[in-house]
């Protein structure tokens, strides 16, 4: 073995060794929680002090908990396909149009990600206010649109900026309408980044709380919110199992994703 192939190896062990401290300690706050779930004490504490599963029977007899959870789910996955429906075409007329303003386009599309969220949580509270709406959840749903669009808008446009636009024209040039050539060859190309996109969007949405906190209801809370409120008078462990209940959610719709991008061809 050549003194260059062992000094490779052993910059390749030491890489994977701080790859993998690094994700234990990202881990570690997700171990945490998981352990504070099971407790069997009245209160959170750390190291447990038994193995309980009542916590999470808990959860599901709090009709605040289920509320917020079944409204989470309906917000993220409402807000997720505006996203797509606003973000995908816009990401064709400025991948593929050239015209004048498009960059100053492109950053308007993309200048709620400059906002910090609690500020435009309370800039939507007084939207509402003056335009005379109630807050609902379609009031909801629409300021998680906002703040998902672009990230749909910016997947999708690093997708079409590596995809050559002859691909298209092969098929127009075959006779396609524009309608079909985008139907079977702009979208399967896009595909990767679509479902990348719709995958930020949903988590974004699901774990959003400055938005959520001045724009829900007592009929409308998502969960994060519902946590927010129940840790300010409780400070037992059925948040804890209610967080690990919000991060298997996540934690299944990026498998999803991933193995979707995977069956569309990408590794």
């Amino acid at each position: 073995m050549s003194e260059s192939s062992g000094k490779s190896r052993w910059g390749e062990r030491v890489l994977n060794g701080y790859v993998f401290l690094m994700t234990l300690v990202l881990a570690f706050p997700l171990l945490v929680v998981g352990l504070i779930s099971f407790d069997t004490a009245e209160y959170i504490n750390f190291p447990p002090s038994g193995f309980s599963l009542k916590w999470y029977r808990s959860v599901v007899e709090n009709p605040t908990f289920m509320l917020s959870l079944g409204n989470s789910l309906i917000v993220a996955l409402a807000s997720t396909a505006c996203a797509l429906l606003i973000g995908v075409p816009a990401s064709l007329v400025i991948a593929r149009g050239r015209f004048p303003g498009r960059d100053l386009l492109y950053a308007l599309c993309l200048s709620s990600l400059t906002v910090p969220w609690i500020v435009y949580g309370v800039s939507l509270l007084f939207l509402w206010a003056v335009l005379g709406f109630n807050l609902s959840i379609m009031t909801l749903i629409f300021g998680h649109t906002v703040i998902g669009t672009p990230y749909v808008l910016r997947t999708s446009v690093a997708v079409l900026a590596d995809m050559p636009p002859v691909y298209e024209h092969a098929a127009r040039s075959l006779g396609a309408s524009p309608l079909r050539a985008f139907w079977t060859v702009t979208l399967p190309l896009m595909a990767v980044g679509i479902r990348a996109g719709a995958a930020f969007a949903f988590i974004v949405s699901i774990v959003n709380i400055p938005i959520s906190l001045f724009v829900t209801t007592a009929e409308n809370i998502t969960m994060p919110v519902a946590v927010f409120n129940y840790m300010q008078y409780n400070f037992d462990p059925s948040v804890a199992a209610f967080s690990i209940i919000q991060m298997i959610i996540i934690a299944f719709f990026i498998v999803f994703a991933v193995r979707a991008a995977r069956s569309g061809g990408v590794s």
